[in-house]
């Protein structure tokens, strides 16, 4: 089994992330964007998928920037 932070906000963060809650609304996001999808042209696919790479690809450097203990560089 899993343990969370000692932190009581990490703690709250995580089970945020962790509830039923957002894991519905998550499914109902996916949902929503495969329902959009089904209407576009091969172009405006091709488009929403380069678009969900790259916002990924910024949510993988966040996360990697606070495992490495990244500071800012400005």
């Amino acid at each position: 089994e899993r343990s969370g932070s000692p932190d009581p906000l990490y703690t709250r963060w995580i089970g945020t992330y962790a509830s039923t809650e957002f894991g519905s609304v998550v499914e109902a996001v996916l949902d929503c964007a495969d329902a959009l999808a089904r209407h576009l042209k091969p172009a405006e696919r091709e488009a929403m998928k380069r678009h969900f790479i790259t916002a990924s690809r910024y949510e993988w450097m966040f996360w990697d920037m606070g495992l490495r203990r990244e500071t800012w560089p400005v």
